[in-house]
């Protein structure tokens, strides 16, 4: 990685004072309309940059472009000079490492060191791992059943147009998660920023730019979700939507895009539980459920919020947590020794806070937290304390929904075949864990979890390789390892008679 800046001031450059264009053809271009929006710093309710509203016309022109990049060129291109370009641009993200972990910190209120050491980095990594796939999607060569003389094989050609549709939580390496897979594979992009944090997005479209990209391969709109978002998903000439989001978000994408039968990939909500056993590593398995919810203000759709522990340490397990919150500090999220920076928007702190009061109306109690932070600086930005609600059941609010903020719900348990059954009471199943020394444990929880994820004596730990799907209403598809190529991809079937 590059050196550390230490003055922020460094990067307030033409970058930012400029009102941001959409890349769309290789070219950087206002929306058709000419309107603007503002991006805030969730720190301090200041106005980072303006940036230009794209409409249903400037989607059109952005798929006219990805097509027309995909018919010219670009699906019959070498998968070497594919791969070797998906390099490039890794190459080039982390020379300007620093710029990026920078403006996410400024955009998204994530932690400098979390943006530093963790997303930026795993943004590279992302790149060079599909870089590597880009050679290694092969067919079939399949014996016949049928007799005589016949030779069949299948071959992975690209899909096509994806238009590519990400979160605000993790707006870097959303955007690379929803690049690399389809470029490696021969498709052409419509990548769609969230509206609150576009700016890693928009300067990454300049090092696809430098990386040598040919034009329209990769088109970036920015504006509204759900103006832009419909647009792509009824445009008749999109073959494949890539979505992170909320799960009501989901559903509408999924009925719009049955109208032309496109190929859907959805990452969705989640509440995900996770299972403390009193045979674990209780020093471990505290800190590791900890950081699996409080890991970037709770604003992660895996985080562990459901936390079931067994009743002979509930109380241990619950004070500890308790101590570990009360020492956080929360603050500027520049401040390298800042663990817990703002929610995104005062929208978003809003609807935490209502999470809190309506579990208390339920019966809940705080054990820490549920207040916003008002102290010098803070008071200007969208700041909650880490808080830690009991007595609650399956019933409660705060329970059953996404909060996607920092609280933590903590239950008690008797037995494995008690607590797998409220595990399972969700809706949801993206994430899971558990902490247990018992290997035969694990293995009934990990057959009976009905979750895409199953975490064993870590949270939260990712890998490229390793698929992330969501079971039942978290999502449709895979992202990440090669569950998450396959699905940019579409198989043809070749039968050749030698007779």
């Amino acid at each position: 990685m590059n050196k550390v800046i230490e003055t922020p001031q460094e990067y307030m450059t033409k970058f930012l004072y400029d009102t941001r264009k959409m890349f769309i053809n290789g070219e950087w271009v206002p929306s058709l309309s000419g309107k603007v929006y503002e991006t805030i710093n969730p720190a301090n309710g200041e106005v980072i940059a303006k940036i230009y509203e794209g409409d249903k016309e400037d989607v059109d022109r952005a798929v006219l472009a990805a097509r027309t990049a995909f018919k010219g060129g670009w699906s019959t291109t070498s998968p070497a000079t594919r791969s070797n370009l998906l390099n490039k641009l890794a190459d080039l993200l982390e020379s300007r490492a620093e710029e990026f972990a920078y403006l996410e910190t400024i955009d998204g209120g994530i932690t400098i060191k979390f943006s530093r050491y963790g997303f930026v980095p795993s943004a590279v990594a992302h790149l060079r791992y599909y870089a590597g796939w880009a050679t290694k999607l092969t067919g079939d060569t399949i014996p016949t059943t049928s007799g005589g003389n016949i030779h069949a094989f299948t071959k992975r050609e690209p899909i096509g147009v994806c238009g590519q549709i990400t979160s605000w939580n993790i707006p870097l390496i959303g955007s690379v998660w929803k690049l690399a897979a389809p470029l490696a594979a021969g498709n052409t992009v419509i990548l769609k920023p969230a509206q609150q944090t576009s700016l890693t997005t928009l300067l990454l479209g300049e090092l696809i730019k430098e990386a040598g990209f040919p034009d329209g391969v990769v088109n970036i709109v920015t504006g509204p979700g759900g103006k832009i978002g419909q647009a792509i998903t009824n445009h008749p000439d999109i073959d494949k939507i890539g979505f992170t989001g909320s799960t009501i978000v989901g559903k509408g994408i999924m009925r719009s895009a049955s109208d032309t039968l496109k190929k859907i990939t959805l990452e969705l909500g989640g509440k995900s539980p996770n299972i403390i056993f009193a045979d674990a590593d209780l020093d471990k398995a505290i800190k590791g459920s900890f950081l699996g919810m409080f890991s970037n203000q709770g604003q992660v759709c895996m985080a562990g919020s459901r936390l079931y522990v067994e009743k002979s340490v509930y109380q241990e397990v619950t004070e500890k947590l308790v101590e570990m919150a009360q020492n956080m500090k929360v603050g500027d999220p520049l401040d390298p020794t800042t663990d817990m920076g703002p929610l995104i928007s005062k929208q978003q702190l809003e609807s935490v806070l209502n999470y809190i009061e309506t579990a208390k109306k339920e019966g809940g109690k705080v054990l820490t937290g549920g207040k916003t932070l008002h102290d010098g600086e803070l008071a200007k930005g969208n700041y909650l304390q880490p808080t830690i609600l009991i007595d609650l059941d399956e019933n409660c609010t705060a329970v059953k929904e996404e909060i996607f903020g920092p609280v933590l719900c903590v239950m008690p348990f008797e037995d494995i075949d008690e607590v797998l059954e409220r595990a399972n009471s969700t809706e949801y199943g993206l994430a899971s864990g558990v902490w247990t020394k018992d290997i035969s444990k694990a293995f009934k929880v990990i057959n009976e979890l009905e979750a895409g994820t199953v975490w064993v004596n870590n949270y939260l730990t990712g890998d490229n390789a390793v698929p992330m799907a969501g079971y039942k209403q978290s999502g449709v598809g895979a992202e990440k390892g090669y569950p998450g190529i396959e699905a940019y991809t579409k198989t043809k079937s070749v039968i050749i008679n030698l007779d």
